[in-house]
């Protein structure tokens, strides 16, 4: 049992963490471990990769997602239960009659990191950003059919200035929307929707988020000790947070460790508080009291590139991608390979997100398997696809982070694939997680592994991502029916909660059923080893960890 978190001795912790900790980042860490400050309680975790960045309106990727929710604050934050509770704002809204427009007022109490006053033109600011054509950020289109005038200034019909947010003074802030929207505070507490100081961003020019000298906060912590690349950072209590006290622990100490031996190494000697664990490690931990599963809404699938500026790949042959889906046994992956409590996945949408209004029935239960395993049908698809192709053979690159469970994985879909499709040949191309999120959305691949957590407690955080042209998609899908009916679901549906539900339903069907846009893999579960003295380490199905309560037992 810990209760005083001591800092240990620097040559053990370098020597523990050589593997997966850069040398800038051991001297910064021995640094601090000088400092002599062992009454400080400290939570030590660890990373599966770099951060990519720290910019709320450019940020596009759960490790960046879960970075930003610990040092910036929207309007409201979960609570522990996955619910929005207040946070910028000091109370609950004004909403018109026809629930379409908004009044909120910022608490008086809420700053940046440098003392400043967070304000209502921080908000109005960081949404016009976030919808403006030429900033291009990955989750503009949150805004789409949400927030008045986001469609056409998306597509450039609009100016900025017409997107329905307006600060009326520095702490009230009206918002008006296209239609009424039921998970409307879930997603005030995204990332894209949090508020940015425009003078220091102005001010900072290129060199803003880039590290954490150049970025303000208004969360509960502040970021220490990154650099823009490093492999260790450090999350410092913010005493600027309005809501500081409580905040339990004084800083999170963070380095990357990519390897899950390291990683159980680093927690089995004190020097990790939690780790995740693979599954050649969950039958070893599976007794012990500190080990425990969750069943989270993030869902794993492999992307296929069908084209960009108007050329085709290989890969928008349906009968090829549909043949993809259908030679892997997701069983094994899941079973074999994982090990943790993840569960095959036949569709986008998780299961245990959201329920049918009249019904309660689980949206996954409803909608089924959208895609299964059969090896002769997979063979059939594999052969019509060639013979519309003109071609015998088929070569694909396979891109994936470098963690030592993508890897795995990766190894495995090759060898289903190759050994269920004659001709086909799968080169692996292992890359740190930054350059994979990279090739993600730039589409510089033609299959890639990747997933999506989910930003909110609704199919449409899922379906979303792949109507036309979105920021998410990266694939070249395209369908007007597709999109139709998701943004459809986005505005006049809203209301209509039956109607909308059948909506989804039908998008997810065209999206995995018949076009095989994706391959889906599974669910992700999490098997996972944490200190018995820690508690409140927040993680929800959807939406990024919440460090703000968790606390270590003195």
């Amino acid at each position: 049992m810990h209760y005083i978190r001591k800092i240990l001795p620097v040559l053990l912790l370098i020597l523990l963490v050589l593997t997966a900790c850069s040398g800038e980042g051991q001297e910064e860490t021995a640094s601090e471990g000088n400092t002599g400050e062992e009454e400080e309680k400290v939570l030590r975790l660890s990373a599966s990769g770099e951060i990519p960045g720290l910019n709320p309106t450019m940020a596009d990727n759960d490790m960046s997602f879960n970075v930003i929710n610990q040092i910036f604050e929207g309007l409201y934050r979960l609570d522990e239960d996955g619910e929005p509770q207040l946070a910028m704002a000091a109370s609950e809204p004004e909403v018109s009659d026809d629930n379409r427009v908004y009044t909120f007022k910022i608490r008086e109490d809420a700053t940046w990191s440098d003392g400043s006053p967070v304000t209502a033109d921080d908000f109005e600011y960081a949404w016009k950003k976030a919808v403006d054509p030429d900033t291009g950020a990955a989750y503009g289109p949150q805004f789409e059919e949400i927030v008045a005038g986001a469609s056409e200034i998306l597509k450039g019909d609009k100016p900025v200035d017409e997107l329905g947010v307006e600060a009326l003074d520095e702490q009230t802030l009206k918002v008006t929307l296209e239609e009424p929207v039921p998970y409307f505070k879930d997603l005030l507490t995204t990332a894209v929707f949090f508020p940015q100081p425009e003078a220091f961003i102005k001010e900072q020019g290129d060199k803003y988020a880039t590290d954490s000298e150049h970025t303000l906060y208004n969360g509960p912590f502040v970021l220490k000790d990154w650099n823009g690349t490093g492999n260790t950072w450090t999350y410092a209590k913010n005493d600027q947070y309005w809501d500081k006290e409580a905040v339990n622990v004084d800083k999170i100490e963070v380095n990357v460790v990519k390897d899950t031996q390291t990683a159980v190494d680093l927690y089995e000697n004190d020097q990790l508080d939690r780790v995740n664990l693979t599954g050649d490690f969950v039958d070893q931990y599976a007794s012990d009291d500190e080990y425990h599963t969750f069943l989270t809404g993030g869902v794993k699938f492999l992307k296929m590139n069908q084209g960009k500026n108007g050329e085709q790949t290989d890969l928008a042959n349906l009968h090829i991608r549909k043949a993809l889906n259908k030679a892997l046994d997701r069983e094994v992956i899941v079973n074999e390979i994982l090990n943790n409590g993840s569960n095959v996945l036949y569709g986008t949408v998780p299961q245990g997100l959201s329920e049918n209004p009249e019904t309660g029935e689980d949206f996954r239960e409803e909608n089924g398997e959208l895609i299964h395993y059969d090896v002769d049908e997979a063979k059939e698809h594999w052969k019509q696809g060639l013979q519309e192709l003109g071609k015998d053979e088929l070569e694909f690159e396979l891109t994936t982070s470098d963690s030592s469970s993508s890897k795995t994985i990766a190894e495995n879909l090759k060898y289903q694939w190759e050994s269920r499709l004659p001709g086909l040949t799968i080169t692996i191309k292992n890359v740190p997680p930054e350059q994979s999120v990279d090739a993600n959305v730039n589409q510089k691949y033609e299959l890639i592994l990747t997933g999506w957590g989910g930003d909110y407690q609704d199919p449409m955080t899922y379906l979303n991502l792949f109507i036309t042209d979105s920021p998410g998609n990266h694939t070249g899908y395209s369908d007007e029916e597709y999109d139709k009916l998701v943004l459809d679901s986005k505005s006049n549906l809203a209301d209509k909660p039956m109607e909308r539900w059948n909506a989804l339903l039908k998008a997810e069907q065209l999206l995995i059923e018949e076009s095989a846009v994706l391959v889906p893999l599974y669910q992700t579960g999490t098997a996972y080893l944490q200190k018995d003295d820690v508690s409140n380490l927040i993680t929800y199905q959807v939406s990024a960890d919440n460090y703000k309560w968790v606390d270590v037992e003195e």
